[in-house]
């Protein structure tokens, strides 16, 4: 019996203090229709049970659960509210059971929200284990959505080719090969009501023991506007960011994007993304990567549980002051995920991106193939270690810019 099964019939564990024989009798009468899958005879002798003078959690409780499984989904639904006004013992059950009955009626806002309150008001670490899998199959890009959310995280590593490019290229005494180490965070405000307004940030660095010159910062903070109605979500939202490269003043950045996402039932999410940057260069060695970029991203994704597939084809066009930083891309990426909330998971990828720089004096086109995966172990609902490791090979016809590159990196990872 799986676990959700087991809480559905868990009042058929619970115990009956005090009930005189006929009572006694309809319920034990009502455990053997229900053990037999005879629900609609089990429904008939836990409500005798009740109508002769039980009135504990245990019976209105097994009365909900059969009224779920005969899928009198309303009445199940006023039968666990009854629960949870009456027995506060019972009240986290009760939600999560509430939030399975909005999910089968396909009222996800309503669901969610019932998995919300089961989650913090049980003190039973598995049904707040439940509810957590099923808020991230119903909103599977927020862990929470009514109060801060993020994450942090430290990796160490190896990247043995920082400058992209091959071995036979590189000047004499030129570092490409370097131990490496990073620190990151994200995060996302809450939100109030349905609808409103969330901020949103990151921040990155990134630090080469060997080769300093390739050191690398990025901040970057924004606000969004986000709707949601049923199974549609939107948003959209401004950003500004600024980075580093070596210690110098990379680039600036101010941009726009927009999200249009559909959700057709608990499984299936099809999602589309827009994002224009206009970009102005930072210190003057870094001169000829202003102007702007537009990316649009398109995402399938299926979920089951803790598993994720996920496909995704994304569109890169620059318009750059320097045509030697401003390629026309497009990328196919398709990565399969199992992420429990503990326990060891893992997730493992395949992305296909070709590159064409059509207005340099000699044009070049690239397609490069990376392939990664990731090894991790979640030891609590916050905390997990990650071993991560890409490859990728990068074919061109400019010589010069064929290269391989192999990076891993073991680290830290926390979700707030």
């Amino acid at each position: 019996m799986s676990l959700r099964s087991a809480l559905l019939a868990l009042s058929l564990c619970l115990t009956l203090n005090g009930a005189a024989a006929a009572e006694t009798n309809e319920w034990a009468a009502g455990q053997a229709a229900f053990a037999a899958g005879e629900y609609e005879a089990a429904l008939l002798h836990f409500n005798h049970a009740r109508d002769r003078g039980l009135d504990g959690p245990a019976v209105h409780y097994n009365i909900a659960v059969v009224q779920f499984k005969l899928e009198h989904y309303d009445e199940a639904a006023e039968t666990f509210s009854l629960i949870a006004s009456r027995f506060p013992q019972m009240e986290g059950l009760a939600e999560y059971n509430l939030g399975l009955i909005a999910r089968r009626q396909e009222r996800r806002d309503s669901a969610t929200q019932h998995f919300l309150r089961a989650f913090r008001l049980s003190h039973d670490e598995k049904i707040q284990i439940l509810a957590s899998q099923r808020l991230r199959e119903l909103e599977p890009e927020m862990r929470t959505v009514s109060r801060w959310s993020g994450a942090v995280g430290i990796r160490a590593g190896n990247d043995d080719n920082i400058a992209l490019r091959d071995e036979a290229g590189v000047p004499v005494g030129t570092t490409t090969e370097s131990p490496m180490a990073d620190i990151w965070a994200s995060f996302v405000g809450p939100r109030t009501g349905r609808d409103g307004f969330r901020l949103r940030g990151s921040a990155y660095i990134v630090r080469y023991a060997d080769a300093d010159e390739f050191d690398q910062a990025e901040l970057r903070v924004g606000g969004f506007h986000e709707w949601r109605r049923h199974s549609w979500r939107a948003e959209f939202g401004l950003h500004a960011a600024a980075s580093t490269l070596g210690g110098d003043r990379f680039d600036q950045k101010l941009g726009a994007n927009a999200r249009f996402a559909r959700y057709f039932g608990d499984n299936h999410v099809v999602d589309l993304r827009y994002t224009y940057d206009d970009v102005s260069e930072g210190d003057e060695i870094f001169t000829g990567i202003g102007g702007s970029r537009q990316r649009l991203d398109g995402r399938y994704r299926w979920y089951h549980e803790d598993h994720r597939v996920q496909f995704r084809y994304v569109v890169e066009s620059n318009d750059r002051e320097s045509a030697s930083v401003s390629p026309e891309r497009r990328a196919i990426i398709l990565d399969y995920r199992y992420l429990p909330l503990q326990g060891i998971g893992y997730e493992t990828g395949v992305e296909l991106r070709d590159s064409e720089y059509a207005d340099i004096t000699t044009p070049r086109q690239e397609d490069l193939v990376t392939v990664f995966g990731t090894l991790s172990y979640a030891f609590s609902n916050d905390w997990s270690i990650l071993f991560e490791y890409r490859q990728s090979d990068n074919d061109s016809t400019d010589p010069a810019y064929r290269y391989d590159r192999r990076k891993f990196t073991l680290g830290a990872m926390k979700i707030f």
